[in-house]
């Protein structure tokens, strides 16, 4: 049955470290496209986020779609509609900082336009730390990033705020998000993973500095079934892409699922195939392997 559909994860996927899509990945998912396989961009990041990238795949053109947030949305490029799964309510968000409140974390809120981000004592003493040493300016982002205590997102989220109590934190948000030092985010994994809490919402690590929290059911995966059974696409139909442990999702049931060479372990365990990693065109790679397998066929 041929290919209809590839799904691609976004950070440490298809964008390389430099946060670009490599030539060849580029030119050959055009390529494509225009042979009549509909691309689909599967992020943690805002539809906003997410835009330029999928333009510059001329995604416009061939009528792709984006699931954001992990999956409380997805956006048609064709239309220039969003379509809303979910999102985290006043109480939703109350259970969520309770539990939190128990740890020396940063929580992100994050909002169609922007993010909200808490932080501890602890942690703002560092942050501030940093700012000065670094020299950055007052206006600069409080939030943390994959890398580091520090990641200027305005490019897609134009507005940033810090609280500094929990109290304050907004009353709906599309994704929370729990962050520290990878070690200590294993530490919170393990807890969560044991506690009742789990059973009422996802978490999953988008990277080693990361864990995500979105309503139970929603993820990558559900909105990606939902966009598949809107477009009556099966899932032998379909190549996906991943990195992260909020990829797994995208891959139950689908005999093509790709982790890249940059996976986390968990991702890979799941993956039925591998590629080169995102700073070596794996995903370009892949797709060449399989048109002359002969899986991509026209």
């Amino acid at each position: 049955m041929p290919i209809k559909m590839i799904v691609c994860d976004m950070d440490g996927t298809l964008l390389n470290s430099e946060n670009e899509i490599m030539p060849k990945t580029k030119k050959k998912l055009i390529e494509l496209q225009a042979k009549g396989i509909r691309l689909v961009l599967a992020s943690g990041r805002s539809y906003k986020r997410l835009l330029t990238y999928a333009t510059e795949l001329k995604m416009d053109q061939y009528n792709g779609y984006l699931i954001d947030v992990n999956g409380t949305s997805f956006y048609d490029m064709a239309t220039n509609q969003r379509y809303r799964i979910a999102s985290l309510e006043k109480e939703d968000i109350k259970i969520i900082n309770e539990f939190f409140s128990m740890f020396n974390v940063e929580l992100q809120y994050s909002q169609d336009e922007g993010v909200c981000t808490y932080l501890t004592d602890s942690i703002y003493d560092i942050k501030r730390m940093i700012r000065s040493e670094m020299k950055l300016p007052q206006d600069y982002p409080w939030m943390s990033g994959m890398h580091s205590w520090l990641a200027d997102f305005r490019d897609g989220y134009p507005n940033m705020t810090l609280i500094r109590d929990l109290k304050d934190a907004p009353d709906t948000c599309n994704k929370m998000s729990v962050a520290q030092e990878p070690q200590y985010i294993e530490f919170i994994k393990d807890i969560v993973n044991k506690s009742d809490i789990s059973k009422h919402y996802e978490f999953v690590a988008s990277d080693h500095r990361k864990l995500e929290v979105t309503k139970k059911g929603v993820n990558k995966g559900n909105a990606l079934s939902q966009l598949m059974d809107h477009l009556s696409i099966k899932n032998n139909e379909v190549i996906v892409f991943g990195d992260s442990e909020n990829d797994i999702s995208m891959f139950i049931d689908k005999p093509y699922c790709v982790a890249m060479a940059n996976s986390l372990l968990k991702t890979k365990e799941k993956a039925n195939y591998r590629t080169g990693g995102n700073d070596e065109e794996g995903i370009f790679d892949l797709l060449e392997k399989f048109e002359k397998e002969g899986i991509i066929a026209f």
